[in-house]
Formats: structure tokens, C-alpha cells, sequence
């Protein structure tokens, strides 16, 4: 009876030294190179990050299936490209991470120097201790840091809205769940500078808001309240049209246009930037709110999304069935299908003659920093569009702005180096609610620019005014004369909802020095100024979320109407001019031209 016992221990011991778990690796979209073979590198044996492993060629991706032993632990790894003497090329993202449980197989799929997918169903829940644990951070940020938590809304506003993250947070919570918590939460301090980041979150959270095959396949523009059709990435021609789409999954547009605008922030009571964030021009260098909203609202439940659609000049309805893809598979067909579809940035920024008298300049974005960041050289391509305005003699120059969104400082003062001889200087200034930055939050902040000189700040009185402390000359610009040839002719300016932050203060600037008339719709922005003097990011330790959020404010001194620029000559798009591509914003500046 001993010796069976003790036998049965041996094979017991023997099972559980040679229990394993396996893993298949697969990457696909590397490089081509005949040089070099693909392998995997890792912090678990067999793994290392001193040799490689190499993987297996099948069907356009790169495989193998490695035995762990039976532990729990935090694997770690990169995929290389490798040469005869094991040299590598690394994947320059950080290093993927997959927690291996006893007991468990896994496979990850992944692509080259991408991110790695997830399987967000697999998640577990936060759990409710921890989601309250980052609720105190974010209270902080709220109370003690934010400068515009009362510029538009009064302390039991604030504290409803606190108690009601709290309150949510008071149970476990899916990373959407609180993703959409949080977004509620900042949305109501109505600052476009303030939110769960789109741009600067992690693995996990990039998984859920962005790499899922959840997106509509097609871009749309609201007019008024009808969702009308501009590209079409899906198989059905009926979207060729240009319909407007009634009912997506049995529920009417107008009410997921009404839900989803509490989850989304602008300046004031800028409603239109609401809603043109609500858009989709889909393209791939830009986050959409609606592509990270709509899915977290209303989860999709299978493989394709039932549209109730209407033509433009039909009476009835029609019911269609379109397949749901990622953000990539959409930017891919589109690309495809429109010759003038952007692909980068740089393809916002463009300079055409429209006649021997008129030019148009187009610049669509700012954004000379951050993901996937402009790769142009707009001096020299601004020097080149106004030397040939001036060779030319060109009369009339209009400078679109319809699609910027804002970016870098030095990019627009480059373009007003030629259109006004002085830069301009106006009475705002800065403004905190602090003094010393919360020592709590430390630990969970990174920025850009240079150190954090905003931790201990030093304003020529340290008494507060109503609240905040006032830095008169962080907002003060020095009158400078350009060196450059100031262009001599008519300049007129197209604006659009879309124009927040740089691209607001742009029209700002435009339109107090008198360069010319605006045309278009009413900036996104204040009149009373934003939220933009110093941006930084906070990440929740236990949901991992980031938080876009300012320090400082900028402020006019004296009240002003709670809008964004209101253009000269007023235009609003109807459902007609999307079906025949009118420029309409273009037709009413030629007008005023023949009106000259």
C-alpha cells in the first residue's frame, strides 16, 4: 500500500514538473526583407532577450507556438527581424506583455511594430476599491487643479457631477464602462482641452477604444439633424448616394446624436464642435469621437449593422446590412475607393490657383507634433506659396481652415508672418487655481514641453482673485515686426466648427486684426477664451485611463458673448450640396470677389 502511494506521488510530481503552457505567437505585416528572418525575443525562458527564436513562415504571417512552464507570470516580448549572426531590428513600440495563468493556452496575434490585439471580452472587471481609488485622483484634479471647473458651471454643478463618477465608480466597472464614466465627467467642465485621452492611452485602453472591429464603414457629416453619407468603405452601393442614415441597429440618429453629446467636451457652449466631433471623416491619422463612442453605447451584437437608410430624392425607406471593420480596414478601402482621400497630414495642406486672380491656400492642420505628426516643411512650402502670389500678382488669396483642428504655435505664427506686418497682442492673461501642484498627482503626471515649472508657480501677487491666481504676462505677446514681404493683396478666411484651440485662436487673430472676411460656420473655442496655457496627462493607476487636462487657462479680461468666432458671411450646408460636392464656403468668396 506504501509503494503504491509513493508511486502515485512520483507521477503526480512528474505531471506537474512537465505541465506547460503554450503559446502561439503569431505577427503578421513585417517588412519586407529577404536578408533577414523573423524571430521573438522575451523576458520568460525559453525566451530571452540575448537570443532569438525564430518563427515560421504560413499563409502571409509569421507563427510559432512556444512551451511556459505552468506559472503565473507577466510575459514580456518583441518580435526582431535578425541577421546570420542573430543581430537584431527591433520593434520599436514598448515591449508586449500577455499574463500567463496556470492552466490556460493562449495566442496572440499581433502586427509588426503595431500595438497587440486583445480580447477585451476577457478582461476582467476593475474592481470597485480600485476604480475609488482613482475617482480621489481625479477629485483632485477637479477641485484643486482645473482652471476652468467653474468657468462655466457653479459648485453644486460640480460636486453633482463628482458624486455621480463616484457613485458609478461604487461598483466593478469594464475599462469602457469607465472610460464613458470619466468622459461624462470631464465633458461637463465644457473645455475641448479636457478628457480621457484619445490620443495617449495605453495597450489595454487602445484596445478597447480603437483596435476593435466595431467601426461603421463609411464617413458621414451631420446636416442639422441627418446623418448623411460622405464615403463609403461598406459593399452596399446604396451608400454611393450619399442616403441619410435614419436608424442604425433599430435606434433613431437623433437620439444617439442626443446621448453621445454629454460625452463629449468643447469650449462653452460651442454646441456645433460637439456635434462636428460627433462627424466621421474616418481618416486614419485623426481619432474620431464617434468611432470610440458609439461602440462603447451601443455594443454591437454580431457581424454586421443593420442601417435603416433614405435617398435623397426617395419617399420610402430601405433597410441595408453592412459589415462592421476596424479603423484600419476602413482607412484601406477608402484610400482605394477616393483619389482625393487624405492619408497623412501632410495631404491637409495644399495651394492651388483658382484663376489668374485668385488662390487658395489650405491648411487643415497645425499639427507639426505628436501621433502621426506632419512630416511637411510648411516654412518652406509657405515661403513657396507666397513668393508665386507675388510673382503672379495674384489679387485675391483665400486660406482655408475648414478641417484644423489646432497644433503648434510656430505654424501659425509663420502664416500671419505674411499676412500682417505686427503680430497682435490683446488683453488676456493666465490664470491658476493653484499655487503649489498636489503632491498626490505627481507620481501619475508626464507632459510635454520643457520640465514642470507648473508644480511650484510664483505670480507677482500671491492672492488670489476670485479664485485664481493671475499671471498677467504668460499670455502677453511682444509687438514684433515681420521680416517678411506682407502679402498685398485681398486675403479672405474659411472657418468651420471644427476649429478648436490654435485653429480658433487663428480665426481669433484673423479677424481682430482685420486681415480680411471670414466665411463659413462658427469656430469651435470661446470668445472668452481656453483652456490651453499648459496640457498635461494623468494616468489612473488601477484603470489605467489618461486624462487630458489643463493647468492654466488663458482669459479675456473683459466678459464676452459665450460663442466661438462668428464668421462674416454665414454658410450652412444642406443635404444636396454633400450629393453634388459643392464648395459652397468657396462659391460665397467668389462672390465677393465679382461683387469687388
Amino acid at each position: 500500500m506504501k509503494l503504491n502511494y509513493i508511486i502515485t506521488l512520483l507521477l503526480l510530481i512528474t505531471q506537474v514538473a512537465c505541465a506547460q503552457t503554450k503559446v502561439t505567437f503569431e505577427v503578421d505585416k513585417v517588412p519586407d526583407d529577404t536578408t533577414q528572418k523573423v524571430g521573438i525575443r522575451g523576458n520568460l525562458k525559453p525566451l530571452s532577450w540575448d537570443s532569438t527564436i525564430e518563427l515560421d513562415y504560413v499563409d502571409s504571417v509569421y507563427t510559432t507556438t512556444i512551451d511556459f512552464p505552468d506559472l503565473e507570470d507577466q510575459l514580456e516580448f518583441k518580435f526582431v527581424r535578425y541577421n546570420a549572426d542573430d543581430s537584431p531590428t527591433w520593434e520599436t513600440i514598448d515591449n508586449r506583455k500577455l499574463k500567463l495563468v496556470a492552466g490556460k493556452n493562449y495566442t496572440s496575434k499581433n502586427s509588426w511594430n503595431q500595438e497587440q490585439l486583445i480580447d477585451v471580452s476577457s478582461l476582467e472587471k476593475i474592481p470597485s476599491s480600485k476604480l475609488l481609488e482613482d475617482y480621489k485622483l481625479i477629485e483632485l484634479m477637479v477641485l484643486d487643479v482645473h482652471p476652468g471647473t467653474y468657468r462655466y458651471n457653479n459648485k453644486k454643478e460640480i460636486e453633482s457631477a463628482l458624486k455621480e463618477l463616484k457613485n458609478k465608480f461604487s461598483k466593478s466597472l469594464t475599462y469602457g464602462e469607465a472610460y464613458l464614466a470619466i468622459s461624462k465627467m470631464t465633458a461637463l467642465l465644457k473645455c475641448d482641452h479636457t478628457k480621457a485621452g484619445y490620443n495617449n492611452q495605453n495597450v489595454i485602453i487602445n484596445n478597447v477604444i480603437h483596435y476593435q472591429k466595431d467601426k461603421l464603414p463609411f464617413a458621414f457629416k451631420w446636416i442639422g439633424d441627418k446623418m448623411i453619407v460622405t464615403r463609403n468603405a461598406s459593399g452596399e452601393k446604396a451608400l454611393d448616394q450619399h442616403p441619410s442614415i435614419l436608424k442604425i441597429n433599430d435606434v433613431d440618429v437623433k437620439s444617439i446624436m442626443k446621448n453621445m453629446k454629454t460625452y463629449i467636451g468643447a469650449d462653452g457652449s460651442t454646441d456645433a464642435n460637439r456635434i462636428y466631433k460627433m462627424g466621421l471623416s474616418a481618416y486614419d491619422f485623426r481619432y474620431h469621437a464617434f468611432d470610440i463612442f458609439y461602440p462603447l453605447l451601443y455594443p454591437m451584437d454580431g457581424d454586421s449593422v443593420k442601417l435603416e437608410i433614405r435617398q435623397y430624392e426617395g419617399d420610402t425607406t430601405e433597410t441595408i446590412y453592412v459589415a462592421p471593420l476596424t479603423r484600419e480596414e476602413r482607412s484601406e478601402i477608402l484610400t482605394t475607393r477616393y483619389v482625393d482621400y487624405p492619408i497623412t497630414r501632410d495631404d491637409l495642406w495644399d495651394f492651388e490657383m483658382l484663376d489668374d486672380h485668385t488662390a487658395i491656400l489650405t491648411i487643415g492642420s497645425f499639427g507639426l507634433n505628436g501621433w502621426k505628426a506632419m512630416t511637411l516643411d510648411y516654412k518652406e512650402f509657405l515661403a513657396n506659396c507666397f513668393e508665386e502670389l507675388q510673382d503672379r500678382k495674384i489679387d485675391n488669396l483665400i486660406i482655408d481652415l475648414r478641417e484644423n483642428t489646432g497644433g503648434a504655435d510656430e505654424m501659425a505664427d509663420e502664416l500671419f508672418s505674411y499676412l500682417s506686418e505686427y503680430n497682435y497682442d490683446y488683453d488676456r492673461e493666465g490664470r491658476t487655481r493653484y499655487l503649489k501642484f498636489p503632491e498626490a498627482l505627481k507620481p501619475y503626471i508626464r507632459t510635454w514641453g520643457d520640465s514642470p515649472w507648473y508644480y511650484n508657480l510664483n505670480p507677482k501677487s500671491r492672492e488670489p482673485v476670485d479664485g485664481y491666481y493671475i499671471f498677467k504676462d504668460n499670455f502677453k505677446t511682444k509687438k514684433r515686426k515681420s521680416n517678411k514681404n506682407i502679402y498685398k493683396g485681398k486675403s479672405y478666411l474659411l472657418t468651420s466648427s471644427a476649429n478648436t484651440s490654435l485653429a480658433y485662436y487663428t480665426a481669433y487673430r484673423f479677424k481682430y486684426q482685420k486681415l480680411g472676411p471670414i466665411i463659413g460656420q462658427e469656430t469651435g473655442g470661446n470668445l472668452n477664451d481656453i483652456n490651453g496655457g499648459q496640457i498635461i496627462f494623468m494616468t489612473l493607476p488601477n484603470s489605467t485611463i489618461e486624462i487630458d487636462f489643463p493647468v492654466m487657462g488663458g482669459f479675456i479680461t473683459e466678459p464676452q458673448p459665450d460663442k466661438g468666432v462668428i464668421p462674416d458671411v454665414e454658410v450652412i450646408y444642406a443635404w444636396k450640396d454633400i450629393i453634388d460636392n459643392s464648395d459652397i464656403e468657396v462659391e460665397e468668396v467668389l462672390k465677393l470677389i465679382d461683387r469687388r
